[in-house]
């Protein structure tokens, strides 16, 4: 392996140390190590097809760390290598977040999550419902508009399926800013407006969201939107608090959460802030017509100091729900602070590491539940959620993000699961984003942090890697293969 790859796969966990969460061999827990380590040399293999710059991951398995892995950089161009104190944007995890804090409300009876979302902030009280979707604007010319059947809860915020959207994205601010759709088009101005810094503070931006009509009735459909967004604002009228502020006294301190945070000092983000990248297909494979060779380039600044997650610099209004404007905004956080709060949802509200019972376990029973299910939310059966699809088809969505079965799942620039049955989280952490994730060869399980878990307790539990089926087998071989695909990065 290369001098800048750190891994722990075949002797336990690094020096990383949590207090409450003991370190173990893999073994200890029903894993085997070799194959662990064979996601590890696979990590290393994307990396050098420029797939991504670096990667931090780790898993906890019955509050023991038996795997981490922290390979290539965090700053490739400043030559920084990945390091266990790495802070890293989150984009989109934030969401479960903002949901914890929100229950923590729930749990003192300051709020009900039927209550409509006008009675916290009244520019939600008369909205309006695009009647054609695909209008580039209300209106007689552009479809026009009907009054909402139902108001917008707090639920319908949590489940997204409260007819909000959001507006057009980009990973580079110097490129242009083209809407895809009507819809999206609705939302320019106020995207712009969010990039240029010309909205001061939450209130502000859920003034100006209420005044765009809804894509379709509240609890009707499940689209993703702002609704996280908006909640962070219900979250700052009830506490009387600033979301930062809320979040690190009513569920970082709590937790031991010390690196999370919406922007960090320029000093800091020197020594420990990723720097952001984007991948781009360069090539594709003749047969399955997916990509298969890479290129990152940077999109955060030359210097860390540029980056958009640093103060001064980062854009004013907090996001609860992981991107804010065209695509910046939202926490940074460590892989150890990941692993914290996914312990806390695996053991039910409890905090091993500071010995508190933060959310009561019922609480988080609530949470882990299929949302989409619920008659407060849709009046439907059940809605259809975002990966509806061959495979994929019993995967719902939780007030933590997505749900199948006993396990709950998040993603952005990297990603967390929980398998709860196990309490078994898995955590991958990477600094560059890829819209064309379905890459050619693609084996699950090797490439992906959870599939090679579930692979290396099917191969303990035979007894050695040597004796499993010849399919698993061909698969390790494919790890090591010089042919074998780049990492397929998997994005909620």
């Amino acid at each position: 392996l290369q001098p800048w790859l750190r891994s722990a796969a075949a002797s336990g966990a690094s020096d990383m140390r949590l207090p409450g969460v003991k370190r173990a061999r893999p073994e200890d827990v029903g894993m085997d190590s070799g194959h662990l380590l064979s996601h590890t040399i696979a990590n290393e293999k994307y990396i050098k097809k420029s797939f991504m710059p670096g990667v931090a991951e780790c898993v906890v398995s019955d509050n023991r760390l038996v795997y981490t892995a922290f390979q290539g950089f965090q700053d490739e161009e400043v030559g920084i290598p990945m390091t266990e104190p790495v802070i890293a944007p989150l984009l989109l995890p934030d969401e479960a977040i903002t949901s914890f804090g929100l229950m923590l409300l729930k749990e003192e009876g300051k709020i009900r999550l039927n209550d409509p979302v006008w009675k916290y902030i009244p520019s939600f009280r008369h909205m309006l419902v695009l009647k054609d979707k695909s209008a580039v604007q209300p209106g007689p010319r552009g479809g026009g508009v009907e009054p909402a059947r139902r108001p917008i809860t707090l639920r319908h915020l949590i489940a997204h399926t409260s007819g909000l959207g959001y507006g057009p994205g980009r990973t580079d601010r110097e490129e242009r800013l083209d809407p895809n759709g009507g819809v999206e088009a609705m939302y320019l101005q106020l995207t712009q407006d969010l990039d240029e810094g010309r909205v001061a503070d939450l209130q502000t931006f859920c003034d100006r969201l209420a005044e765009l009509p809804l894509r379709f009735h509240p609890g009707s459909k499940y689209q993703y939107s702002m609704g996280m967004d908006v909640l962070g604002r219900v979250i700052e009228v009830v506490s009387g608090m600033r979301l930062d502020a809320f979040l690190r006294r009513r569920v970082f301190e709590p937790l031991g959460m010390r690196d999370t945070t919406f922007a960090v000092r320029p000093g800091l983000a020197r020594r420990r802030l990723t720097a952001f990248y984007q991948v781009q297909t360069l090539s594709r494979n003749r047969m399955s017509k997916k990509p298969e060779k890479f290129k990152y380039m940077r999109r955060d600044g030359q210097m860390p100091e540029a980056s958009a997650w640093v103060c001064g610099r980062s854009i004013p209004v907090l996001s609860g729900g992981g991107i804010m404007g065209s695509f910046a905004g939202g926490l940074v956080s460590s892989l150890r602070d990941q692993v914290l709060f996914c312990s806390a949802i695996a053991n039910m509200g409890f905090s091993h590491h500071t010995g508190r019972q933060v959310l009561k376990p019922q609480t988080v029973k609530l949470m882990c539940k299929d949302w989409l299910k619920l008659k407060s939310v849709t009046p439907k059966r059940k809605l259809q959620g975002w990966n509806d699809q061959p495979g994929c088809k019993t995967m719902g969505w939780s007030a933590l993000g997505f749900c199948d079965g006993d396990t709950l799942f998040m993603g952005g620039v990297g990603s967390w699961s929980i398998e709860r049955s196990t309490k078994t989280i898995c955590i991958s952490m990477s600094n560059a984003w890829c819209e064309d994730n379905d890459v050619h060869g693609w084996v699950e399980e090797v490439d992906e942090l959870e599939g090679a878990v579930k692979t290396a307790r099917s191969l303990f539990l035979q007894g050695v890697a040597a004796e499993a089926p010849q399919k698993v087998r061909g698969c390790i071989r494919a790890s090591h293969a010089e042919t074998a695909p780049a990492k397929r990065q998997r994005k909620a």
